[in-house]
């Protein structure tokens, strides 16, 4: 490729400024248009057992942050909210509310995404475990040279936004459609291939990426886990 001179990549950048300036007042209008709806779809899945921890396994990349022993925990998972700062839709919190449980004391556990200094940033949570009951402590694997966690209640200890990227920019705002793919965390539990994420072209009802990433930038995934055998 030729050589661009200074004042040529000024005007390109400040055309990029541009389109990403639309591109979030587009963001915000459509967030603000959709609560109704995503109020409305609250009520009609107010009924519905384990909602929430079905649309979380039947997603490819969340489902492979969920142990076995998240699921009794995730049972008790009765509402999952994106709620966007109105003055930088960048900036969310998720709000998970829980059912009494002999888990956790939290009704709510929030996982808040700022942005910041041209960055996301996530900051971390504190759960307030029972005794006991801890599912996030370490623990040792056999052959391996660290203590490592692998609940999906880990997720709220550290600042990775892989994971609120795949819930505010894709199961929240097209939860229902993710309710009636099948169960990818039984789908592949004798599968010894992990789930390769270039194959997944699906599409969401019309969310916007949020990440501030680029299109052409392969997107990150969350570390996976072992295979089981």
């Amino acid at each position: 490729m030729s050589e661009i001179d200074a004042a040529l990549m000024e005007k390109m950048e400040d055309y990029n400024t541009k389109v990403e300036k639309i591109d979030l007042e587009l963001a915000a209008k459509r967030n603000e248009m959709m609560l109704p709806l995503y109020e409305e779809r609250r009520k009609i899945i107010a009924d519905v057992k384990h909602f929430w921890l079905t649309v979380f396994r039947n997603h490819m990349g969340l489902s492979q942050i969920i142990e076995e022993e998240d699921v009794p925990v995730l049972e008790h998972l009765t509402d999952v909210w994106v709620k966007h700062d109105p003055k930088e839709i960048r900036s969310f919190d998720i709000v998970f509310t829980f059912s009494d449980n002999g888990y956790f004391t939290n009704k709510e556990l929030v996982k808040k995404v700022v942005f910041k200094n041209g960055e996301q940033v996530a900051e971390p949570f504190t759960i307030n475990w029972k005794d006991g009951k801890d599912l996030t402590k370490s623990k040792r694997k056999k052959g391996a040279d660290d203590d490592v966690s692998d609940s999906f209640f880990s997720y709220f200890k550290d600042e990775d936004i892989t994971i609120a990227h795949f819930i505010a920019n894709e199961l929240f705002p097209d939860a229902l459609s993710f309710l009636f793919l099948p169960d990818i965390t039984r789908a592949y539990a004798n599968d010894d291939d992990e789930i390769d994420f270039e194959d997944d072209d699906s599409e969401d009802e019309g969310s916007v990426d949020l990440s501030g990433e680029d299109d052409d930038e392969e997107e990150e995934e969350p570390t996976k886990k072992k295979n089981k055998k």
